[in-house]
């Protein structure tokens, strides 16, 4: 790869049944997830291989599953690959966790100990809600028109910005589907899907879990990244150890701005994006982001980590 390479991770969403059945075939990978038991749990292969459907999408278990899987299949890929010279790295909600690992601003160890925190909060935090809260999926031309248009519904809010016209809302499930209706009875150029998650993520609602986090990660031994780290949480490149903890604590009621961040490792000269994993997602949003013609996107697969 002779252009700038930036690595991608996505967030939660990913996890499926079975999804690291054959990475953990991989000796390299396998490595990684012993790693990463102490933190992640002895339960993590189980994760991986045969917890089922619905019990891996509860936010305790799938952002555990997803971040040993990113982790393990960027290391396995790294291995194959002695000569790969990255420049940049991206990670979409939790999954810049996965982008600080590959970055070497954070170990594999300190990684796991952070999602296991994040995992444990924000789970906890979903317990404690009184009403029924969650995210909402918003399609139209031009998200700008759905920041807007949030401030006519009470109780609702952008939570992840990420491509030109497609983001989530977060809010209160009264309060999403009156935004839903209220779309509806006035015509609005938007397409609205209610995910079936546990709570609004990355808005106010998560603020005790902001609180815990701060104290973590001021027990981890984040480096100066040895590339850019991309976070959606400013939206720009991060190289300070200070600003990557605050912004890792405040992601948690931040709105996720990811479109901003493919956008700043593209100003940065990255061109060519890799996104290693059992489902890569991120990859595949570049077209709604980018330019057509101007970047590369490689999505790698389980099946094709020795290539």
């Amino acid at each position: 790869m002779s252009e700038k390479v930036c690595a991608m991770f996505a967030g939660q969403s990913v996890q499926e049944s079975g999804m690291g059945i054959e990475l953990l075939k991989n000796p390299v990978a396998r490595s990684v997830i012993e790693r990463l038991k102490p933190s992640l749990g002895g339960d993590l292969e189980t994760l991986l291989t045969t917890m089922p459907e619905a019990e891996l999408a509860l936010t305790f278990n799938a952002q555990r599953a997803i971040h040993a899987s990113h982790v393990a299949h960027w290391l396995t890929y790294k291995a194959a690959h002695p000569g790969l010279e990255l420049n940049g790295a991206i990670g979409h909600s939790m999954g810049v966790v996965a982008a600080l690992v590959a970055a070497e601003a954070l170990s594999v160890e300190d990684s796991g100990i952070f999602i296991a925190a994040r995992a444990e909060t924000f789970s906890n935090c979903c317990k404690e809600f009184s009403e029924p809260m969650g995210l909402a999926a918003v399609a139209t031309d031009d998200f700008n028109d759905v920041v807007e248009s949030v401030k006519e519904v009470h109780g609702v809010s952008v939570a992840l910005w990420n491509t030109i016209g497609k983001g989530t809302i977060g809010g209160t499930v009264a309060a999403l589907e009156a935004y839903a209706e209220k779309a509806r009875a006035e015509d609005w150029p938007v397409k609205v899907k209610l995910l079936k998650v546990e709570g609004p993520y990355h808005t106010a609602a998560f603020e005790p879990a902001r609180k815990i986090l701060t104290v973590i990660v001021g027990t981890l031994d984040i480096k100066a990244p040895k590339v850019p780290v991309f976070m959606g949480t400013s939206g720009q490149a991060e190289t300070d150890p200070g600003r990557i903890r605050e912004l890792l604590a405040g992601q948690t009621i931040a709105c996720e701005r990811h479109l901003n961040a493919v956008r700043a490792a593209y100003t940065a000269g990255c061109r060519t994006f890799v996104e290693t994993s059992f489902k890569p997602q991120p990859v595949t949003w570049l077209s709604d982001q980018l330019e057509a013609g101007t970047y590369k996107g490689v999505p790698v697969t389980t099946a094709e980590l020795a290539l």
